[in-house]
């Protein structure tokens, strides 16, 4: 069975003319909480997530919340998908369940499995 978690997105106040003000995003795996990071060092620093759009900042945060639920890098083009398919979406303070990272995953696992079937008929 997998842990408990869930990733937790805060906005502060923002400037008027777009994003760019304080934000932070959590994660609250069993209980214990920490800030998200992406460590690899390829990619931008983790201040720079953003949400509620698509662009850099919310393809950033994509591709940390996938390598941390999976525990391994996934895919860039993987994260672009997830990016435009719920992070562009999330309101401008979020809890996104694993269980919703979970459905998203097995959802575009079995859309692909029914391409590649329809394909080799």
């Amino acid at each position: 069975m997998l842990p408990s978690v869930a990733y937790v997105g805060i906005r502060g106040p923002q400037p008027d003319y777009g994003h760019g003000g304080p934000r932070v995003v959590g994660v609250i795996r069993n209980g214990e909480r920490r800030t998200l990071t992406l460590a690899d060092e390829r990619y931008l620093h983790q201040e720079n997530f953003e949400w509620g759009y698509d662009g850099g900042g919310p393809a950033l945060l994509a591709q940390a919340i996938l390598n941390d639920y999976l525990g391994f890098e996934v895919d860039t083009l993987v994260a672009r998908v997830f990016m435009r398919d719920v992070v562009a979406y999330l309101p401008s303070e979020f809890e996104l369940d694993g269980h919703d990272v979970a459905r998203w995953l097995t959802d575009r696992l079995a859309a692909a499995l029914r391409a590649e079937a329809a394909a080799a008929q």
